[in-house]
Formats: structure tokens, sequence, C-alpha cells
């Protein structure tokens, strides 16, 4: 991922602690390590923050990884509602963030 000024990974990176970034990475957002975004309403009210920073982040990851095939089946099947939607599209950036962060390609910006 390229882009290290994504308001998004921004709040990952002030809101959680490198430890909570690994647990997020390696265990992912659905097993409910990931405070702040366990229930539908803080991710729906995350995805309604940082929208446009999330379309962003899923197409810097597919722009490196080659088409939208890349993008994990959870997201692309959880669109029956808005919610189910908003939801995985969240969780996946997180997921993405946390890896990229707790791989140091965040290093500089959490300095």
């Amino acid at each position: 991922m390229t882009q290290t000024t994504n308001a998004f990974a921004a709040w990952m990176l002030a809101t959680y602690e490198h430890n909570e970034l690994a647990d997020i990475c390696n265990n992912g957002c659905a097993s409910g390590c990931a405070s702040g975004m366990i229930y539908y309403s803080e991710t729906i009210a995350l995805f309604d923050q940082y929208r446009d920073e999330l379309f962003s982040i899923m197409a810097d990851y597919q722009a490196d990884t080659g088409d939208f095939e890349s993008i994990p089946a959870y997201v692309r099947t959880n669109s029956d509602t808005f919610t189910s939607f908003a939801n995985a599209v969240v969780w996946f950036c997180a997921e993405l963030v946390a890896m990229y962060a707790t791989d140091g390609a965040y290093l500089e910006e959490a300095e």
C-alpha cells in the first residue's frame, strides 16, 4: 500500500497499540479483538466517516494485487444490505492497515 497519509490508516494508528494491531492482523476483526469495530453501529459510523479513504485503500490493494478478485470473498459477497457491506469493508480495510502497520509500512507515519 503506497498511501500512508490515509485518514482511516491514521485513525487506526492513533487508536490501537502495536500489539492490538497485531491481534487484528493475526485474528481478524470478526474475532472481537478490535474494540470500536465490533458492533454494526460502530462499523457503520466508521464507514460513514471514512468512506472515501476506505475505497482508496481497497483500490490501492486491487492495484497492488492486480484485479477485483483479490478483494476477499467476504467483502464481495456481503452486499445484500448496506450494513453487511459497510461492516465487511471496514473490517477488511482495518485488517489490511493492521497488516501493513505491523510489517512496518506505516512506521514513519507513527513516529
